[in-house]
């Protein structure tokens, strides 16, 4: 079916009625009407309920409406790739993160907005399983995430860096003050109110049992924000990535490696669509990722084009 076909059923959808679809995409209203009889005809369903004053969807209209919007903003992006002359300057960045992850990206995003200000960037907040879905489906084009399982279908794991696990914590408020300045132990952990992110309670639960120590688990959440508001207000230690802990410099807590949490290590994962191609604009934002983060990207990102001589 002709792509128009679709472009017009986004619009039909997103301004409520026929006439106002109409007008807006000068065309006449019978033929927006024949347009989606003909798509209905072609899968075998009603995708409106015309009510009095605007259509209302069906559910599969619904499903339709937003795989074409889709198929629309996937075409678009073509087209203002191939306008820049695959320079990448103008397009559009499909970006999703998880939340425990948001902050450390925020500033690599907005780097990457100033060196290239003629593109479009669609950032998306989900969890990882959410993300993985969306890259399969082509919402967004690379996804950046903590620690996850198994891989499904079509979803290529790019690169993974990992970052230790340290204790961070108030002074004064008689959790770490004792022992050696820099490092604790998990067995000094033992019993101490903890505050983490969820998705490392099952590594953290298996290291203390492998050290036969106690965990006194006070707070879990999805943001390791929370956990570092704990540590601040003096109520628990954070376990938290190095880099959440560096960025909370200045703000009176202490840190503490864990000497023996090797296996506590967080991971940063970075995804991609498998076998799909990788538009420039996505390969541009890559680089500045893997400045920010040192990552070794030189065997997924195509290598520079030699310089013109003069």
């Amino acid at each position: 079916m002709n792509l128009q076909y679709y472009f017009n059923y986004v619009t039909i959808v997103e301004e409520g009625s026929l006439t106002a679809a109409s007008r807006k995409l000068h065309i006449a209203q019978p033929a927006l009407s024949n347009q989606i009889k003909a798509m209905e005809q072609k899968y075998g369903t009603r995708l409106f309920f015309r009510g009095a004053r605007r259509l209302e969807l069906t559910d599969a209209g619904m499903i339709l409406y937003q795989q074409a919007k889709r198929m629309c903003e996937i075409e678009q992006a073509a087209k203002n790739e191939i306008a820049s002359g695959f320079s990448g300057q103008k397009g559009t960045l499909r970006l999703g993160v998880t939340p425990s992850v948001a902050d450390g990206i925020g500033d690599i995003v907005l780097d990457f907005a100033q060196k290239y200000p003629q593109t479009e960037i669609k950032y998306l907040e989900a969890s990882a399983a959410d993300l993985c879905k969306m890259l399969q489906n082509g919402v967004i084009e690379v996804a950046v995430l903590k620690t996850m399982g198994d891989l499904p279908e079509n979803v290529k794991l790019l690169c993974v860096q990992t970052a230790p696990t340290v204790a961070l914590y108030k002074p004064g408020a008689g959790f770490l003050d004792k022992g050696k300045k820099d490092s604790v132990t998990i067995n000094q952990l033992s019993g101490v109110p903890i505050a983490m992110e969820e998705l490392y309670q099952g590594p953290v639960l298996a290291a203390f049992k492998a050290k036969d120590a106690s965990v006194y688990m006070k707070s879990l959440s999805s943001s390791p924000d929370v956990s570092a508001k704990m540590a601040k207000a003096g109520l628990a230690v954070a376990l938290v990535s190095a880099r959440v802990a560096a960025a909370m410099e200045g703000e009176g807590l202490a840190v503490k490696q864990i000497s023996d949490g090797a296996s506590l290590a967080s991971r940063y994962c970075l995804l991609t669509q498998q076998g799909n191609y990788r538009s420039k604009v996505v390969n541009n934002f890559l680089v500045i990722l893997a400045e920010a983060l040192q990552l070794d990207l030189s065997e997924v990102l195509p290598a520079p084009a030699p310089e013109e001589k003069a």
